[in-house]
């Protein structure tokens, strides 16, 4: 069985196989045996488990976990760190970053900007659906702070499509016994090709 190290000060990305670990007795005394998605198995100290369970870090759900050294006058302690990874609005925020950072590199100056393009001309990647009465009901819409509905941008929906399309690969991988996952960066660049794709076909 593979076991996960880690090296001082560099987070490791992961995601659990179980929610709760087992308590084993260490060559420096208790720590707690934690099975990951990937098949490989960590040894930590009681205290992470516990910030995992504040944190309620639920199976299959990616966080990040960091050996910190810290130096305290004369002395030297080690302190671990629990934090999600970026949550799907973060995500949107690096989304448009990487999407204007790609369009600058590829467009002559003066050019439009690609969100603003594929917000304006590009087709939804969901068809719409047919109401009772046969008609197709309007553009998808989401749900704000106040509890109104407003349309979905085409970046959002590219995010949802990468995300989804994500969700359901590892749930079949995982039905199949090969177990895959996608990190935040894999997401990003999922949705950056459908929202360009989307882009092409709404020119066309």
């Amino acid at each position: 069985m593979k076991i996960l190290h880690f090296e001082m000060n560099v987070p490791r990305e992961l995601a659990l196989a179980s929610p709760s670990g087992t308590l084993v007795e260490g060559r420096y005394g208790n720590c707690m045996m934690f099975h990951l998605s990937d098949g490989r198995v960590m040894y930590v100290p009681p205290i992470v488990a516990t910030k995992i369970e504040e944190a309620a870090i639920a199976p299959g759900e990616s966080f990040e976990l960091c050996k910190t050294s810290v130096r305290d006058g004369r002395r030297r302690s080690v302190e671990w760190s629990v934090k999600r990874v970026d949550s799907p609005s973060q995500l949107e925020q690096d989304l448009r970053a990487s999407v204007e950072a790609a369009h600058a590199k590829a467009t002559p100056t003066g050019g439009p900007q690609l969100v603003e393009r594929a917000e304006a001309d590009a087709i939804p990647p969901f068809a719409p659906l047919r109401n009772g009465n046969g008609n197709r009901s309007g553009p998808p819409h989401s749900e704000n702070g106040n509890g109104a509905t407003t349309p979905a941008t085409k970046l959002e929906q590219a995010l949802k499509t990468a995300i989804s399309a994500a969700h359901n690969a590892e749930k079949f991988g995982s039905e199949l016994g090969y177990v895959v996952r996608f990190d935040s960066d894999a997401i990003k660049s999922m949705a950056i090709t459908v929202l360009i794709n989307m882009s092409g076909e709404g020119r066309r």
